[in-house]
């Protein structure tokens, strides 16, 4: 990415009225973020007329200045990003109508894989609650998933601390701009979570926390994960936020009960007593209704028993017993979906491939 589309992109949601849901509109129609800026006073579509006005302020001229410095700044320290528009862009959270334009992160690049867990709960955690997720990750750990959370107190260190003692990666979410660090408690554990996994974030690299950007966190970590798991969460609280939002993405949610007068477990009941979330109490729970199988077994080769030509040959070299996402195969196996879709019906006559819920698809 150029850096004037660089800095187009970072600018564009900053905008009063825009946000990421609108800067996504506006470069779909225009083509690009540098577009949305040379083109939006010249167009005459009438669902842009109240937007371009926007554009003629004079903040927005101090908005650029800003990501100016700060483009600077991510290459004096540094500092990596990936733009929506970059196939390491993580895939799950693109599919979502919100999500940054841009995220900036420290540590390892984000995994190419869509078997992904978010983990989050009370900042007030329960020994029991503590207990729980130590055993969640010794269960989880043969079937080798990323482990996504907020890096706050309570459950969220608890959940990335245990998913390091059991080898798994895992990143943290932050509210806050890539080269500060809240709580300044947890600065002990970053490096450690950086060796293979990291950090992301869409605030700039010096941007306070500020009370709303926890919210706002709260929908990367929904919509990096395949499934979101709330251990524990009084009846109001940012987990249920987190909760919210893997719902409006359609993304499996999963609760673990708790007793009936216990207030931390009150947001958890409410969950799975609406019938929002899938009630779980243990890491195979999650892998069962996931269609998971551990990866230390050896797959079936059906494949071998029937005839393939080299395109499905191909296609096959890219998938496994666990479901993938179509956008995910195509990307690594550089196909059109469209041919894809064609070739994974063939393979599903062929008995070679499953379809699974969510346009995802595994060997049988």
């Amino acid at each position: 990415m150029k850096t004037t589309e660089l800095i187009a992109t970072i600018t564009l949601p900053k905008l009063p009225k825009i946000g990421c849901r609108t800067a996504r509109k506006l470069i779909r129609h225009f083509g690009s973020a540098t577009a949305v800026f040379e083109d939006i006073n010249r167009t005459n579509a009438k669902p842009f007329a109240s937007l371009a006005a926007i554009f003629k302020r004079p903040e927005v001229k101090q908005l650029w200045q800003a990501a100016e410095k700060e483009v600077a700044l991510l290459e004096q320290k540094n500092i990596s990003w990936v733009a929506h528009t970059d196939a390491a862009f993580p895939l799950a959270l693109n599919q979502c109508p919100d999500a940054p334009l841009v995220l900036f992160g420290s540590g390892q690049p984000f995994p190419t894989t869509t078997r992904i867990i978010s983990i989050v709960g009370t900042r007030e955690p329960s020994a029991d609650g503590k207990a729980f997720v130590r055993q969640l990750m010794a269960t989880l750990a043969p079937y080798n998933p990323i482990i996504v959370s907020g890096f706050a107190y309570g459950i969220d260190i608890e959940a990335q601390l245990a998913a390091l003692e059991n080898n798994l990666i895992t990143y943290g979410c932050l509210g806050h701009g890539i080269l500060n660090c809240y709580p300044q408690k947890h600065k002990k554990y970053r490096m450690r979570i950086e060796e293979n996994g990291g950090f992301l974030t869409e605030y700039w690299a010096h941007d306070p926390l500020r009370r709303g950007h926890f919210l706002q966190r709260n929908r990367i970590i929904a919509g990096l994960a395949q499934a979101t798991i709330v251990v524990e969460s009084k009846s109001k609280g940012g987990a249920l936020t987190t909760a919210e939002y893997a719902l409006g993405y359609e993304r499996d949610l999963f609760a673990v009960p708790g007793r009936p007068n216990d207030h931390a477990a009150q947001g958890c009941l409410a969950l799975i007593k609406s019938r929002k979330a899938e009630c779980i109490t243990s890491g195979e729970d999650v892998a069962r209704i996931l269609g998971w199988q551990k990866q230390t077994k050896i797959a079936p080769q059906r494949q071998l028993f029937v005839a393939l030509n080299d395109k499905e040959k191909h296609v096959i070299k890219h998938m496994s017993t666990s479901p993938k996402h179509i956008d995910l195969i195509a990307l690594e196996a550089a196909l059109k979906v469209s041919e894809l879709s064609s070739l994974l019906f063939q393979l599903e006559m062929k008995g070679v491939v499953m379809a699974q819920a969510g346009k995802q698809f595994k060997l049988t």
